[in-house]
């Protein structure tokens, strides 16, 4: 109870610095805002594993914090990575008459993908990080019925980029 005394002291004393400096290190004031809000959770929670003999509370905060972010940019880069990938993949087997002829921005692959019925946009979402097998485990559907899906999912996107280039609503 007293290392969680003396965390709730230090929030105190050196939030602002912490807030700046994770300002600084993402760009982003928003971000910086829910990196803080994640790092005090985390060190309210792991408080129990601070060893004051290997530093001081403050610079065992800043790591956590630190930390989060390349976690959360690790995962941003996998995502990215994900999606690009689904979309090279998207224009290989879709017919060429269904492949979009233009270069796309991820602006329009964003506004493609949203505009997908709830359930598709999350078999879709599903599909960039999970086997046929698990999202057919999750859903609750044959691995089948998820292929199926998936291949009018794929049409239905190369449709809504068509219709972003051509300046139509979707």
């Amino acid at each position: 109870m007293e290392n969680d005394l003396n965390l709730s002291g230090w929030i105190e004393q050196c939030h602002t610095d912490l807030f700046r400096f994770l300002v600084k290190l993402t760009g982003d004031w928003h971000e910086s805002e829910d990196l803080l809000q994640d790092a005090y959770v985390r060190a309210h929670l792991k408080i129990g594993l601070f060893d004051p003999g290997r530093g001081s509370l403050k610079n065992w905060i800043y790591k956590i914090a630190i930390n989060i972010y390349y976690d959360r940019k690790r995962f941003k880069t996998r995502e990215t990575d994900a999606i690009s990938e689904y979309y090279a993949e998207l224009q290989r087997e879709n017919a060429q008459d269904e492949k979009p002829d233009f270069a796309y921005s991820k602006e329009m692959m964003d506004a493609a993908v949203m505009a997908l019925a709830e359930d598709k946009r999350a078999l879709f979402l599903l599909s960039l990080k999970n086997t046929l097998r698990d999202i057919a485990e999750i859903l609750s559907i044959p691995e089948g019925t998820v292929k199926s899906r998936l291949h009018y999912i794929r049409k239905e996107l190369c449709s809504n980029l068509n219709k972003l280039h051509e300046g139509e609503k979707i």
